[in-house]
């Protein structure tokens, strides 16, 4: 393996790049609170084709003054483009219940049937709060918008009987919209366990869903080196409950990991790599996943406590690299639970 190609930051190639700088100004510009912003974030979240800037826009306009968002987002419902349709359809649900059922009385009596039968998926999503709204929708004049109105009422029934009433609907990621929310002060301190380090990630949804991985998990935090973008929508919000950190180079993370008593343990196919079910883990790993084509780097690796592979059954000769370190973190939690 060269070293030089595995520890430097590879380019993002050039659609990526200008999607990537499109996102990151949606972030920049939604934390400054420019004036348009949330027209911006709008016109992102609906139109653009990449799914960065798309995902940083979706994030970004939970935040934005939910009366301007939802008159903005009710206009695509009745729109002739399913997609339109089916983004405003995802993004209602995450505002503001109460002030997207205001919005949506005043606006129903006028929608087309394909407007309100877009609305009782909204209202299905928030739950109780839509209810009213979609009892009025079930006596419609339309039989197809009463019968969806129907089985959205009876699916909120449903869910209420499953649900404890002491739960509050900001501690549940399976309810739509599934994911969790911000908590309140801050993220809590978590446990000594783990972390999880991902080395210059050429996708960013693999990033997202490593640290979904990793909140699920336990692990303490997540360490992002090199290229430290990633698809936010695919942490599910657990982005918010688990520090996550950019260090500069492997170095720093070494460096980070003997100065905190982590021992690194690398998950790379090679001679030096132990079977994963047949390692002996340390006490507190720092489980270290590299890029998806070049792996981790040579020099890295000789300063690792622990390199582990991956076995494979079937004929493809590797797991995705979120999947595999997904699979790693619960292999430690499997170990400690033996032990």
């Amino acid at each position: 393996m060269d070293d030089r190609t595995s520890s430097s930051v590879p380019p993002l190639a050039e659609g990526d790049a200008t999607a990537y700088a499109a996102g990151l100004a949606i972030r920049a510009s939604a934390e400054s609170g420019v004036d348009g912003w949330v027209e911006q974030a709008v016109e992102v979240a609906l139109h653009a084709v990449h799914p960065f800037p798309r995902g940083e826009a979706r994030i970004a306009l939970q935040f934005a003054p939910p009366d301007t968002v939802v008159a903005a987002l009710l206009g695509p419902l009745t729109s002739e483009h399913r997609r339109l349709r089916r983004r405003a359809m995802t993004l209602l649900p995450r505002l503001d219940g109460e002030e997207v059922v205001r919005q949506m009385a005043a606006w129903l009596p006028a929608a087309s049937t394909q407007g309100k039968r877009a609305a009782c998926v909204v209202l299905a999503a928030l739950g109780g709060t839509g209810a009213d709204l979609l009892t009025l929708l079930s006596r419609d004049s339309d039989p197809a918008v009463g019968r969806r109105a129907t089985r959205a009422l009876a699916l909120i029934e449903e869910r209420a009987e499953s649900s404890s009433d002491a739960v509050k609907r900001d501690d549940r990621s399976d309810l739509r919209p599934f994911g969790l929310r911000p908590p309140e002060g801050g993220a809590p301190p978590r446990p000594r366990s783990f972390a999880v380090a991902a080395f210059n990630f050429s996708y960013g949804v693999n990033l997202g869903v490593l640290i979904r991985s990793a909140e699920a998990a336990g692990a303490e935090a997540v360490w992002i080196v090199g290229r430290d973008f990633y698809y936010r929508p695919s942490t599910k919000g657990s982005d918010w409950w688990i520090p996550v950190e950019v260090l500069e180079s492997p170095q720093a993370s070494l460096a980070r990991a003997r100065d905190e008593g982590f021992q690194v343990v690398a998950l790379q196919q090679g001679a030096d790599a132990q079977p994963l079910f047949e390692a002996e883990w340390p006490e507190r790993p720092l489980i270290v996943a590299g890029n998806e084509g070049d792996g981790l780097p040579a020099s890295f690796l000789r300063e690792c406590d622990l390199q582990l592979v991956l076995p494979v059954y079937g004929r493809i000769d590797s797991l995705n690299v979120s999947v595999a370190a997904s699979v790693a973190m619960y292999a430690f939690r499997a170990a400690q639970a033996r032990a």
